[in-house]
C-alpha cells in the first residue's frame, strides 16, 4: 500500500479534515447516517460519479464531528489505488495487518472501527473477505461503495446475504439541483407521496399543493429544461455553462468504455458495445426486442442481450417490467428500457439543444423517462414497497407507468402534450375494465390540475411542473 496515498487521502489523521467547499446534502444522507448504527454493511451503489464516495466522505464527516468518533479508528481505502490492489491480491489478511499497523496495536483495544471501502468491486474477493470478519464479530462497521453490480451483486447475494444495507445513489434529484443553485426546494413530498402511494389522490389537496408550489414554478421548469438536456450527474449539474456540460458527458461515455467495459468486451467488440448503447437511447421507453437491435448492429442476438445486461450492471440502464397479477408473466414479457441519467442518453443520440427532443418527437419519451427516474428515486428515499411497471394488454392497449402497492393500483400516463386530449384517457380507461383501480393520473405539460371523471372512475390531469 501507497503510505503517503493512505495519509492523502485520510487527513484527519492529522487534524485537518473539512469538507471541500460547496458540498451540499444529498436527500439520503439522513437515511445513510442512520444505516450507521445498524450492524448490517452499508453498501452504497450507483451509476459511476453519482457522488458515492462524496457521500462516503461526508459519512465520515458526520462521525468525526456529529459523534466524535477517535479519529485514528476511521479508515477511507480506495481500490482505484493499484499499489493496495496488487497488496491485497498477494495476501487479503494483509489487509488486516495493515490496519492494526496503523492503529499501532490489536484493533480489540480501540472499541468499533470505521472502514470505508471505495470501489470493492475491483478487487475480486474482497466480499468473501469481509462476510468472514463481520461473521467473526470483528468490531468493524464497513462502508463500501460500487459503481458496477457485474460482479459485486453475485458477491454480494452469495456472500454477504442478510448482512447488507443497500442504499442506491441516484444523480441529483429535482430537490439537490435546486440547493446546487442555492435556492429552496420546492415542496413537493405531498404530491410525490400521492404518486407513489404513500397517500391517496385527492382534488382539494391537489388545488392546496398547486398554489403551495406555484411561486416554484418558473424554477421547476428551469431546472426541468436543464434535467431533460443535461441530465442531472452531480459533476455535469455544477458545470459553469452548456459547452462544458457537454464536455464533461463525452468524456463520461469515454470513461465509461475504457475503464468499466473494456476489460470486458473484447477491444473489436468495444465499437458494437457502443453502438448498441446508442441504438438503446433511441429506444427509450420502447419495448426490449433484441432481435431488432442485434438486426441495427450486425451481431447475433445473444451478444446483444448481454451487452443489454451489461449496462444495466453498470447502472446505465433501467428495464421496467410489465405488470401482471402473475409475477411470472412479468418477468417472461418484454420490459421497457429508461436511461439512469437523460444527459447520458441524449450524448448517445448527439442531441446539444433542447429543441431537438421535440424535432425527433422523443420529448414524449424524454419526459417519461424523467418520470420514472423521480418516482424511483422517490421510492428509494422512502423504503416503498411500491414497485413501477407498465402495462399493455395483447391488442396494442397500454399505460405507461402503473405504481404497485400492496394495497392499490395507480396507472399514470405521461404526455408532452400542454391540452390534454380525450385519446390520452383511452390507455387508462382500459386499464380501469380489466384491473382493480379506482383513480388514474394524467401528466402533461398543462397548466393547472383537473379532474375527468370516467364510467366512475377518476383521472387527474396533473401539469408536469407539480410532479
Amino acid at each position: 500500500m501507497d503510505e503517503n496515498l493512505f495519509f492523502l487521502n485520510n487527513p484527519w489523521r492529522r487534524g485537518e479534515y473539512r469538507l471541500p467547499d460547496g458540498i451540499i446534502e444529498r436527500d439520503l444522507f439522513p437515511q445513510a447516517c442512520a444505516s450507521l448504527d445498524d450492524p448490517e454493511i452499508l453498501l452504497l451503489t450507483g451509476l459511476r460519479q453519482t457522488g458515492k464516495n462524496t457521500l462516503a466522505r461526508q459519512l465520515i464527516h458526520h462521525l468525526l464531528t456529529n459523534r466524535q468518533v477517535t479519529p485514528a479508528t476511521v479508515f477511507y481505502f480506495t481500490f482505484d489505488d493499484l499499489s493496495l490492489r496488487q497488496q491485497l491480491n498477494a495476501s487479503l489478511p494483509s489487509f488486516l495487518a495493515t490496519i492494526e499497523k496503523l492503529l499501532g496495536g490489536d484493533a480489540a483495544g480501540y472499541g468499533r472501527l470505521w472502514i470505508v471501502v471505495d470501489e470493492v468491486q475491483k478487487l475480486p474477493g474482497f466480499i468473501e473477505y469481509v462476510k468472514s470478519l463481520h461473521d467473526l464479530g470483528y468490531p468493524v462497521k464497513w462502508v463500501l461503495t460500487g459503481s458496477s453490480a457485474l460482479e459485486l451483486m453475485s458477491q454480494i447475494r452469495e456472500s454477504l446475504a442478510g448482512r447488507v444495507t443497500q442504499l442506491p445513489v441516484h444523480p441529483f434529484t429535482e430537490g439537490e439541483l435546486f440547493r446546487v443553485k442555492e435556492m429552496a426546494p420546492p415542496p413537493k413530498g405531498v404530491v410525490r407521496g400521492m404518486l407513489t402511494g404513500a397517500r391517496p389522490l385527492d382534488e382539494a389537496e391537489l388545488h392546496r399543493q398547486q398554489a403551495a408550489l406555484l411561486p416554484f414554478r418558473y424554477d421547476i421548469e428551469r431546472v426541468t429544461d436543464d434535467i431533460l438536456l443535461y441530465g442531472s450527474l452531480p459533476a455535469v449539474a455544477r458545470a459553469a455553462d452548456g459547452e462544458r456540460r457537454l464536455a464533461l458527458l463525452r468524456s463520461y461515455r469515454d470513461t465509461y468504455l475504457e475503464q468499466d467495459i473494456r476489460g470486458i468486451v473484447k477491444d473489436d467488440k468495444l465499437w458494437v458495445y457502443q453502438r448498441t448503447m446508442e441504438v438503446l437511447a433511441g429506444r427509450t421507453g420502447d419495448l426490449l426486442n433484441y432481435a431488432e437491435i442485434a438486426g441495427q448492429t450486425g451481431v447475433a442476438v445473444d451478444t446483444i442481450k448481454r451487452y443489454v445486461a451489461i449496462l444495466g450492471k453498470t447502472f446505465l440502464i433501467r428495464e421496467l417490467t410489465t405488470y401482471s397479477r402473475n409475477v411470472r408473466a412479468e418477468q417472461l414479457k418484454s420490459p421497457r428500457i429508461y436511461f439512469t441519467d437523460l444527459g447520458i442518453r441524449n450524448m448517445l443520440l448527439g442531441i446539444t439543444e433542447l429543441l431537438l427532443l421535440e424535432r425527433l418527437n422523443i420529448l414524449g419519451s424524454s419526459l417519461e423517462n424523467l418520470v420514472v427516474q423521480r418516482l424511483q428515486a422517490e421510492l428509494s428515499l422512502t423504503r416503498s414497497h411500491a414497485r413501477l411497471h407498465y402495462w399493455r394488454t395483447r391488442t396494442g392497449e397500454e399505460v405507461d407507468l402503473v405504481v404497485s402497492t400492496p394495497q392499490a393500483l395507480l396507472p399514470i400516463e405521461i404526455k408532452s402534450d400542454r391540452t390534454p386530449q380525450k385519446r390520452y384517457i383511452k390507455g387508462l380507461s382500459k386499464f380501469f375494465s380489466k384491473e382493480d383501480a379506482a383513480v388514474g393520473v394524467l401528466i402533461g405539460r398543462f397548466e393547472s390540475v383537473d379532474v375527468v371523471r370516467l364510467e366512475g372512475k377518476e383521472v387527474f390531469l396533473l401539469p408536469l411542473w407539480m410532479v
